[in-house]
């Protein structure tokens, strides 16, 4: 074989080997047309972070406003808040970081009395929360409460001899509050026991927003024979029946 010739083919040899090692090693461009090509593998997108959980930092039991206000982070991720129970609680003004849950039908269904009740969020127990009355649902039955214990219970109902005091409060949540004294003789006060009788209700004051009845003994002894929490409407209700029923006359407090 003539010595130019071999050297050639070497060359030729040497070339193709060349080509073949650049073709298995070279990754294809994942640019533009060959963004597609089966061999284009690219990063896969990194998953996002899980949303942290809302979480409740404080709570307050408004009784004025008759709602309460939370206040944490997330707030607006948490899809249901109870009371203890597990029917969730309707939320108004809701942000991240603030929401209010009004006092209504269900709020009303679990705070049944004074108490702690464990505020939880999706099913975890955010705190722990004071409530220093039952709470009342302000669109409740509006009628008096006590009106059937009071007539079982007063001397002489439907038999008006009572001086009765009417206080109106100066806000506009105030109702007319009255109070009076049933005596077992009209005639002489001497003779006991006393029924102390009244509706009252005050914005801010569950614990006095009340219809009640207290008897008093001639020896000075107290005992609550009728003790209910009242809304505004259930309030109003009351003094007219006081003023139907109980009330001879009604003075208005200067």
């Amino acid at each position: 074989m003539p010595t130019w010739t071999f050297r050639h083919n070497m060359m030729l040899l040497s070339l193709l080997l060349t080509l073949v090692h650049v073709g298995a090693t070279a990754a294809p461009s994942c640019k533009g047309p060959n963004k597609n090509d089966p061999e284009c593998v690219t990063a896969e997108e990194p998953a996002a972070p899980a949303a942290a959980p809302g979480t409740v930092d404080s709570a307050t039991v408004d009784w004025f406003n008759q709602k309460l206000v939370l206040r944490g982070t997330g707030l607006d991720t948490v899809a249901a808040f109870t009371l203890g129970g597990s029917v969730a609680l309707t939320t108004d003004n809701v942000t991240p970081s603030s929401l209010e849950i009004p006092f209504d039908a269900d709020v009303a269904g679990e705070v049944t009395d004074s108490g702690n009740y464990a505020l939880i969020a999706d099913g975890a127990v955010a705190l722990s929360l004071y409530f220093k009355s039952q709470v009342i649902d302000p669109g409740a039955d509006p009628n008096c409460p006590c009106e059937l214990a009071w007539s079982g219970a007063v001397p002489g109902w439907s038999v008006p001899e009572t001086e009765c005091l009417e206080v109106v409060g100066g806000g506009d949540n105030d109702a007319a509050d009255i109070a009076g004294t049933v005596l077992t003789d009209p005639n002489d006060p001497s003779v006991y026991p006393h029924f102390p009788i009244g509706a009252a209700f005050l914005p801010g004051d569950p614990v006095s927003s009340v219809c009640r009845l207290v008897q008093v003994n001639v020896d000075a002894t107290t005992s609550d024979l009728v003790n209910l929490r009242i809304n505004e409407n259930q309030q109003a209700d009351c003094a007219e029946s006081l003023k139907l029923n109980v009330c001879a006359t009604t003075v208005s407090a200067p």
